[in-house]
């Protein structure tokens, strides 16, 4: 048989579609399917086995949080520290796979090593270390630079043979009995984190930090968009897991309140005719308090007017209460508020909410502007946007600019303002806020010259 024989493609097809049902094609490692026969022999031969559990996904909602792309690539990390921790703990023998194609749950069978028998306490330890070396190792990296620490829900068992039981459906069993474990550690460790989330809206402890927003035609500051976190050295200290918490719970809209209030104050620090952008979810835009006598007082009080104030629609969750919405939206003009879409080009952005807003600011994502001096494609779609801005009077803003050459590269797009870590981290307040970025600026318009 050559390549050249139709019944050569017709088994090559075969063989792939075999293939894409006991492989993954993200990690490479086989799924259940493909490794319970030498499971299933190894226990008949009376080898005592353990399974080793862990679930990745772990009632984080890491993809929705981080996007499948960035979860794919975690899901990867996770493949190449079991396979180095079998190198290490385990023999050649023992099994790494998935619970399915595509899935992110994983399973270790384990068996005896060096004629030392296993048994429940060298599985449990085995399971420990584990555990304590993907802990260490495992870092998702968000777009506003905190890299946050993985948690993966993990469970063992010993795999015990019922001679009234098929063997398979032993090896089924024992995976239940280890999701059920790593279920209850997730119902454990979602307790404690809402207990946590209760107390920080009572004691109002959250984090307020400022970055500036940069006019980069003269390095001006134009504004600072204040982002909010836990308190430092909290399991909420990052605020992509603080406010997607809070949703999952239906805690978004206090907890929005209470960040909104934070800002709010802290803006007497800011210098006319700075802007304060504050960030608004869908289910916070709609909340009546927004649009209170107590938020105007609050905005006097520190000294500022609703023209300094610009409340950004994230557009990473999908505006459903359009009626509400569009009575909010209102309001916050006719008080003399400005408005921002924020994440354009992520989530659920669209040209539908453009025309809804008619903002006064588009807030371009840093998967936009990320490597922009590199792809002509981008350069052509910003550049379009930019105009497109320009006809419905809105003002562009890039996010997440990280190194000169994306910097030169807005520029000359003529990108009017821009913020990102190579201007500036977000800081907390503790004088006035600053009006230039000085020397820093200065050097990295030089480099264009």
């Amino acid at each position: 048989m050559n390549e050249n024989d139709q019944s050569y493609w017709e088994l090559r097809a075969e063989w792939l579609k075999l293939r894409g049902c006991l492989f993954d094609p993200n990690t490479g490692l086989p799924a259940l399917p493909a490794v319970i026969e030498d499971v299933r022999r190894r226990l008949e031969d009376g080898e005592p086995m353990g399974l080793i559990y862990l679930d990745l996904a772990s009632g984080e909602r890491l993809e929705s949080i981080c996007g499948w792309q960035t979860y794919d690539r975690l899901i990867k990390q996770v493949t190449v520290a079991l396979l180095e921790f079998r190198g290490r703990s385990l023999t050649p023998r023992d099994a790494v796979a998935l619970t399915a194609v595509r899935g992110d749950e994983f399973l270790v069978f384990v068996g005896p090593r060096d004629g030392q028998p296993l048994d429940e306490r060298r599985l449990t330890r085995l399971r420990e270390r584990l555990a304590e070396d993907l802990y260490s190792r495992l870092r998702l990296d968000l777009d506003n630079g905190m890299p946050q620490g993985i948690v993966v829900s993990c469970g063992s068992a010993m795999m015990h043979t019922d001679p009234t039981v098929r063997i398979e459906r032993s090896i089924h069993q024992a995976i239940e009995e280890v999701r059920t474990i790593c279920r209850r550690q997730r119902e454990r460790r979602h307790g404690l984190r809402l207990n946590e989330l209760r107390r920080i809206l009572a004691a109002r402890d959250v984090l307020i930090r400022y970055q500036p927003i940069v006019r980069l035609d003269d390095g001006l500051i134009h504004g600072f968009e204040a982002l909010s976190s836990g308190p430092s050295g909290d399991i909420f200290e990052n605020p992509e897991m603080l406010f997607s918490f809070a949703e999952e719970t239906e805690q978004i809209v206090e907890l929005e309140r209470l960040c909104r209030l934070q800002a709010i104050r802290g803006a007497a620090r800011l210098e006319a005719p700075q802007k304060l952008f504050i960030n608004c979810s869908a289910h916070g835009f709609v909340d009546p308090e927004l649009v209170s006598a107590p938020i105007l007082e609050e905005v006097r009080r520190a000294g500022r007017e609703p023209r300094d104030i610009v409340f950004e629609v994230t557009e990473r969750v999908a505006i459903t209460e359009w009626k509400e919405f569009r009575a909010i939206l209102a309001a916050l003009r006719g008080l003399g508020f400005s408005i921002a879409i924020d994440d354009m080009g992520a989530g659920y952005s669209s040209l539908q909410t453009v025309a809804e807003v008619e903002p006064d600011y588009l807030k371009f994502d840093i998967s936009l502007v990320r490597d922009i001096h590199l792809s002509p494609i981008k350069r052509n779609l910003l550049e379009t946007l930019v105009v497109l801005a320009d006809k419905i009077h809105a003002r562009v803003i890039a996010e997440g600019v990280e190194s000169a050459d994306e910097f030169h590269a807005l520029r000359a797009m003529g990108v009017p303002f821009a913020q990102g870590f190579y201007f500036a981290v977000p800081a907390v307040l503790s004088g006035q806020a600053p009006l230039y970025l000085g020397e820093h600026f200065d050097a990295a318009a030089g480099e264009a010259s």
